[in-house]
């Protein structure tokens, strides 16, 4: 499955989804985009742009009232949610997630139909079978290559022949599928006495005779994040824009943790918490669930402080993404980090090229259009209108 993804999923995402019948009703940041695609489409695309769009709208009150059952939230949030959604041409799952009560609040936020389509345009190389960001183990040469620090790599398989490469006796170890997200096939392994005892263990795996697949020494946090830690692993998502002059800038951080002390990882789909992070401070914010629920400032489980907490090493992860960026993901315009925060400093445990917009602007409550990550997408996408290209550079592994 090209980058970790579904068959079904690439039929969902194929078709991006124009947003209106005739004229686009976008964020504002997004208009000279929508009114250049706009003026450039067929006759052809214009009328099924037309008619998608119109199924859309009769769609919406169905899907308001689904979405008020799921997260109960009644039918006058329901009635309020489709007439939002048929003024502003809005998923009103998107309302409900974001917590926009008001129209004109949609001014500043990417909605999830659209993201997409606009991900393909500034990073192409993302969808395709040669992006190092959608393997873990493209992605483990490429920064090992460039002298970047990773997770330990014990250990890689592929379609059932397994390659032991560092000693992993003593060593906690986690075992990972090269391509997935969402944490599946995800497997924390007992620990083993040797490299033979590990490749044994390894072959003795059904669902390792297909695929690739890696083993990683498991990383631990930094002692400053124990108490809200649980089992898994807490990251950072850190996404980096290349900026106006092709340098990488850091637009957005959320902090993420467990909340399942049975999750072995720590997203939104495990039921993770996520909170949003200063960038300029690494302070957190006031956390939330993904998908419904409410707000925390402490910790569910362990009562640990969320909302005032200030991240170990964040210079040092600012840095290290912002390095990670313009030394060895350059051919890519936008890149979502996932940074452990050690004893020892950051470390990247992946990369993605599709980073998604629900996690920012539901941790930070505000769209994504109120800053730097907004101005960088309406950069790069009118330098491609105009140019034909996005602004990518050659990655460097120097």
């Amino acid at each position: 499955m090209a980058g970790g993804y579904t068959p079904l999923y690439f039929a969902k995402k194929a078709f991006s989804l124009y947003p209106g019948i005739l004229a686009p009703r976008s964020a504002r940041f997004l208009e000279e985009h929508y009114a250049t695609r706009r003026r450039r489409r067929s006759v052809t695309r214009t009328v099924l742009d037309a008619a998608i769009g119109c199924a859309f709208l009769l769609w919406v009150p169905l899907r308001a009232a689904a979405v008020a059952r799921r997260h109960r939230l009644g039918r006058g949030w329901a009635r309020e949610a489709t007439r939002i959604a048929w003024q502003r041409f809005a998923d009103p799952n998107d309302l409900a997630l974001f917590r926009i009560t008001r129209a004109e609040e949609l001014d500043l936020f990417l909605r999830r139909f659209e993201d997409a389509g606009i991900n393909k345009m500034l990073n192409p190389l993302g969808w395709s079978d040669a992006c190092a960001l959608a393997d873990k183990l493209r992605f483990h040469d490429r920064a090992n290559g460039a002298g970047l620090p990773t997770a330990m790599l014990i250990a890689r398989a592929d379609n059932g022949h397994a390659i032991v490469m560092e000693e992993p006796a003593g060593r906690d170890l986690i075992l990972k599928p090269a391509r997935g997200e969402g944490g599946g096939g995800v497997i924390p392994l007992e620990r083993v006495a040797s490299a033979a005892e590990l490749h044994a263990r390894l072959a003795g795996l059904p669902s390792l005779r297909r695929g690739r697949w890696l083993v990683e020494e498991r990383v631990r946090p930094d002692p400053d994040l124990r108490d809200i830690a649980l089992t898994a692993l807490p990251t950072v998502r850190m996404v980096t824009i290349l900026d106006e002059q092709g340098a990488a800038e850091l637009v957005s951080a959320t902090f993420r943790c467990a909340s399942d002390p049975a999750a072995v990882v720590d997203n939104m789909k495990a039921g993770g918490l996520m909170a949003p992070v200063e960038l300029a401070t690494g302070v957190l914010g006031l956390a939330c669930t993904g998908y419904g629920g409410g707000d925390h400032r402490t910790h569910p489980v362990t009562g640990g402080a969320i909302e005032g907490r200030v991240l170990p090493h964040w210079n040092a992860a600012t840095a290290l993404v912002k390095k990670a960026h313009d030394r060895a993901f350059g051919d890519y315009v936008i890149v979502g980090w996932d940074v452990a925060l050690t004893p020892d400093g950051p470390l990247l445990i992946e990369g993605n090229g599709k980073p998604g917009v629900l996690m920012p602007q539901r941790a930070a409550r505000r769209g994504i259009g109120a800053g730097r990550y907004g101005e960088l997408l309406r950069h790069h996408l009118l330098r491609r209108a105009n140019a034909g290209a996005p602004h990518r550079r050659a990655a460097s592994t120097r």
